[in-house]
């Protein structure tokens, strides 16, 4: 038993140095930013966060509630499969699935401090869900975006007009969730909106930095009206080249992301297994003081992972 706690502190130790070199190591380029990004701010500096292309001021412009609904709802589009989902309803489920399997793991650990570990961490299986639906659709739309280019290279012969060759798209049979996006935008400017404003809105939906170049280069169009389509003829070449590096290197962050997510709830399904066929460790765990600390602390430390992969992801491609 003593060998068995020897084991499980250094397997602690252990993860917390694996974790924290990680963390270091992936977050250096997002604390840099952040950093510039604070003194700038100070400093009464406007320009920092323009450096990576980022829209603060149309997210400030924001509160909780809209942030969440935006990011979790519009990104994902899951209005296209569910018209009534909103942000209540998805914090509903959360609290939902959270009672739903918070009585079972109790009754398994015994423990209540893991117990809710463990279940919150379950209880936000849909933000991770959805978290991947909007990889996805980011990846979707970068693969369709020469063809999208073309598509709207071709309006602009008819009208020079980038405003109506994002309407006129929408008969073109775009996709979604392309299509979806592009019709909101539309709506929006339509409905008053400053196109610049409408056109950041879209870029963050979209989340991907070849779109975000597109989106930069079609507002320096309209703000120093430029020639729309030698522009779009520009691009249209770029992206077919972007494609066929993409393609030749097999590049594909939604399946990279998918990995990680799957091998991370899968450490449950393994622990449980562990525990459940091994008796000397399942007694250890479930029926000691130390046994249920120490699984407090490894709750603890994956919970932590769980945050700092949400951080490690929010990187682009």
């Amino acid at each position: 038993m003593d060998l068995l706690l020897i084991n499980s502190i250094l397997l602690v130790c252990a993860n917390v140095v694996l974790a924290v070199a990680i963390a270091r190591k992936a977050e250096v380029k997002d604390i840099f930013w952040r950093l510039l990004k604070s003194i700038g701010q100070k400093c009464g500096n406007k320009n920092l966060s323009r450096v990576r292309g980022e829209n603060t001021d149309t997210a400030k412009g924001m509160n909780l509630p809209e942030r969440l609904e935006f990011y979790y709802i519009e990104k994902s589009n899951i209005r296209h499969y569910i018209p009534f989902m909103n942000i209540y309803i998805l914090n509903t489920l959360i609290v939902v699935i959270f009672l739903a399997v918070f009585m079972p793991i109790n009754r398994i650990l015994g423990f209540l401090p893991s117990s809710l570990f463990i279940s919150a961490m379950i209880s936000i299986v849909p933000l991770f869900a959805l978290d991947l639906l909007s990889r996805y659709n980011s990846e979707t739309v970068r693969k369709r975006m020469s063809e999208y280019i073309s598509v709207l290279n071709r309006w602009c012969s008819v009208k020079e007009d980038i405003m109506f060759a994002f309407e006129r798209s929408l008969d073109s049979n775009v996709g979604e969730p392309l299509e979806t996006f592009i019709r909101d935008m539309v709506i929006q400017v339509n409905r008053g909106m400053d196109y610049s404003e409408a056109l950041d809105m879209l870029q963050m939906k979209v989340d991907n930095p070849q779109f975000r170049d597109f989106i930069v280069n079609v507002k320096l169009s309209l703000q120093h009206r430029g020639d729309i389509i030698k522009l779009l003829t520009n691009l249209e070449n770029q992206f077919y080249r972007i494609d066929e590096e993409y393609n030749r290197r097999k590049i594909s962050t939604y399946k990279d992301r998918l990995i990680i997510y799957f091998v991370m709830f899968a450490v449950l399904g393994l622990a449980y297994l562990f525990m459940n066929f091994t008796p000397q460790v399942g007694d250890f765990y479930l029926r000691t003081l130390e046994g249920k600390l120490l699984l407090t602390v490894f709750s603890g430390m994956y919970a932590l992972g769980f945050y700092l992969t949400a951080g490690i992801t929010k990187f682009k491609n």
